[in-house]
């Protein structure tokens, strides 16, 4: 249809204008064929006698100068005769005049010519000079008679020519117009028959309005889209279904553009909607058409890539990404204002262990219900802390990730409120969380840092808040600290000692010492305890309470712990090639090395490797560590047992002290914490808790070791109540290898008078 259009222009579209423009086409070449022909032939004969006429002119010229020269006497007198001669002939009238230097006519020839004629003249020259001039003069009248008859013939073939071109041809288009107006009309109606098509079948709504905003008609998708039936929608203001573009001119509120805004149905509901408008002049009438488009489900879409992007999936608080934004409005708010903030990072104490022995599904579940905890505290916590009554100031719960959340707290009264919070927050964490079937039991550790009393940095804040968390950690956990410079100085001191660990294996920084351990009936040195130290290069050593957690956090813990093994299990060996008796060896393990899947594997292998006896090696546990995991702790407990280790229970009564896991675990001593050591046998609750851990391993038939004998007298209490064996500053501090060998032949039996 497009096609046909482009074809044939409205102006040829005519038929007066057609035969017009043909008319003068066919005149033109007519005129042109008329005129060429007696024209050429004019101009060509012209041009043939212009010639002639000069040659004859010439040549009488020469044969009367020729004349003149043979000749004696006055020439004029002879030369009349000879111009009467034609030496050129000619078909048209011709004369021919002989003048003098002075022009006067000698003789002439011929009758009198009518014109228009043609004049040629040639010079006659004697040596004395110019003496006269032959003229030869010509008639072009029959020339022109026979160009007349020339045109008569051209004028007929132009006529012919003309009619030719115009009748014919006119007569061939008019046809073919006709043709081409039928094509387009019929082009036309499909046209209009798809537009219809399309118009009553699109899905999307199609409002054609005046520009003064009637509705003057509608397809039924926009009927259904604003729930009218049938034509209602006709005549009624396109103001009241469509919201016009918030910049729109007042005097034309619906332009011819594109913009996003809300719709009215028939029932007053709202939806946002995409609008196009055009405009057009089909019809003849100025009229503007709206393509309307219902985005209702992309604006959920849109909303719901927001809240994934900007909320956690899991609980739904605010992600780390909306936190940060938060944090960075609220620190502008707090400067502004001069307000104080309260930035809180919170840490679930020990939730690694329900994930890992409940399961992950379990973890998500305790999440979310911390979550809904941790919000409705704050909820009822937040009129308190506001200083004034802008909905923008608050609390706000966020979660980073894993089981890190974060609060913030906007408008504090003073940094003695932040304190009201935490205890909050504590607080609803202390009842049960049921999960299934499950009653779990979860804390929580919170740093807390306030800006701009702390720091003006968003990242420094941050930094600060995750500091004061892992102090709460480091006080047993359950609590709350504030941020304070000697933190920050700890912070980097431990960044110092993280950098230098790692290299300090390969450096062979390490060391061990060797503690040892005696009877306490009989006196003799049963065993020693091998205990690891660090001697930085050029520095101070670092003691184990300061290197040995970043070994643990790190995960450095797990080749240094295989190292410590190794280093023993060898000591021990050359202590009997010195000619030391065979000693028991006991080795700490951290819980790093105590999770390891291939643990009983390397301790059996380095065993064979080194051939120590399984039955001489005793690995040291916490109650803490077998408390993490008890399925997989009475595994591989047993696997060691298997193997001929023992197991000893290190600084028993401190943590998850429990009948039960003494029963279930394969554990064949028990360590008294120096803590209930220190103070017997003066202190009676000291004395009490020992004498009971004495009488329970005795009871289950397990040996028991006294921690941290410093006195005499505290070590003829625990021997008198039954203990075992002893291990102190009474009988030796930690000693070098080489140490322990001087030791060692000075004082091997423990006095029997203690």
């Amino acid at each position: 249809m497009n096609r046909h259009i482009a074809f044939a222009p409205s102006a040829w579209r005519d038929d007066a204008r057609l035969a017009t423009a043909m008319t003068w086409i066919a005149a033109s070449i007519a005129m042109i064929v008329a005129l060429a022909a007696p024209v050429g032939f004019f101009w060509l004969s012209y041009n043939a006698e212009a010639k002639e006429s000069a040659v004859a002119a010439r040549l009488h010229s020469a044969f009367v100068t020729e004349a003149i020269n043979s000749g004696t006497g006055d020439w004029r007198q002879n030369i009349s005769g000879l111009i009467e001669t034609d030496l050129a002939p000619s078909a048209l009238p011709e004369v021919r005049t002989i003048r003098d230097a002075d022009g006067v006519i000698i003789a002439s020839s011929g009758a009198t010519i009518v014109g228009p004629m043609l004049v040629r003249t040639a010079p006659m020259m004697l040596a004395e000079g110019l003496v006269g001039e032959v003229t030869v003069t010509r008639s072009l009248r029959p020339l022109l008679m026979q160009m007349l008859i020339v045109l008569c013939g051209s004028a007929a073939l132009g006529v012919a020519i003309f009619t030719s071109l115009r009748v014919l041809p006119l007569r061939a288009l008019r046809r073919s117009l006709a043709a081409l107006k039928r094509e387009e009309a019929k082009a036309r109606e499909e046209a209009e028959e798809q537009l219809r098509i399309v118009f009553e079948h699109s899905i999307e709504g199609i409002v054609i309005f005046t520009p003064n905003g009637q509705v003057v008609s509608c397809n039924p998708a926009a009927r259904r889209m604003f729930g009218y039936v049938d034509d209602a929608m006709v005549g009624i203001p396109i103001s009241t279904l469509l919201q016009s573009p918030i910049d729109a001119e007042e005097d034309d509120p619906f332009p011819v553009r594109h913009w996003e805004s809300l719709a009215w149905r028939k029932d007053s509901t709202e939806f946002p909607v995409d609008t196009a408008v055009s405009e057009t002049h089909m019809t003849g009438v100025r009229q503007r058409i709206g393509v309307i488009r219902d985005i209702t489900e992309r604006k959920q879409a849109e909303a719901r890539l927001s809240y994934l992007a900007n909320y956690d999936g899991l609980t739904g608080l605010p992600n780390r990404t909306l936190f940060l934004d938060r944090l960075k409005q609220a620190m502008a708010r707090a400067r502004r204002d001069g307000d104080q903030l309260a930035l809180m990072f919170l840490d679930l104490d020990r939730f690694k262990t329900i994930n890992d022995s409940l399961g992950h599904d379990v973890g998500d579940q305790l999440l979310k219900q911390v979550a809904i905890a941790l919000s409705r505290s704050v909820r009822t916590t937040d009129s308190v802390t506001r200083t004034n009554g802008n909905d923008d100031s608050g609390i706000i719960v966020s979660r980073l990730g894993g089981d890190e959340f974060t609060v913030l707290v906007e408008g504090l009264r003073g940094p003695e409120l932040a304190t009201v919070i935490a205890q909050r927050l504590l607080e609803a964490l202390t009842r049960p969380f049921m999960v299934g079937q499950d009653e779990l039991y979860i804390t929580t550790s919170i740093g807390i840092t306030l800006f701009p009393h702390d720091d003006s940095d968003l990242d420094g804040l941050i930094k600060q808040a995750d500091i004061a968390m892992y102090r709460a950690k480091e006080l047993g956990r359950n609590t709350y600290h504030f941020y304070n410079e000697a933190l920050n100085a700890e912070a980097a001191e431990r960044h110092a000692l993280e950098a230098s660990l790692r290299h300090a294996l390969q450096r062979k920084e390490f060391a061990l010492h060797y503690q040892p351990k005696a009877n306490f009936a009989t006196g003799q040195i049963t065993g020693v305890e091998a205990l690891l130290r660090w001697q930085p290069s050029g520095r101070a050593s670092v003691g184990p309470d300061r290197f040995i957690p970043i070994l643990e956090d790190t995960g450095m813990i797990l080749p240094v712990g295989t190292w410590v093994i190794r280093h023993a299990c060898e000591q021990m060996m050359a202590w009997r090639r010195a000619g030391i008796p065979p000693l028991s060896l006991a080795v700490n393990l951290s819980a790093r090395q105590f999770r390891q899947q291939d643990l009983v594997t390397q301790v059996t292998t380095i065993l064979a490797e080194t051939g120590f006896e399984p039955d001489n090696l005793e690995v040291e546990l916490t109650e803490s560590m077998l408390m993490d995991d008890m399925e997989a702790g009475v595994r591989i407990l047993a696997s060691l047992a298997a193997k001929g280790i023992r197991i000893a229970i290190d600084d028993f009564g401190t943590g998850h002290s429990s009948l039960a896991y003494l029963k279930r675990f394969r554990v064949h001593t028990l360590k008294i914490d120096r803590a209930f050591v220190r103070n017997t046998p003066d202190d009676l609750e000291d004395s009490a808790i020992a004498c009971a851990i004495i009488a329970l391993a005795n009871a289950l038939k397990l040996k028991v070791v006294a921690e941290g004998v410093e006195t005499a007298d505290q070590a003829t209490f625990l021997r008198d109540q039954g203990c075992d064996e002893m291990q102190g500053y009474l009988l030796s501090r930690p000693l070098s290898a080489e140490a322990f060998v001087n030791w060692w032949h000075k004082e091997r039996a423990l006095p029997h008078a203690v």
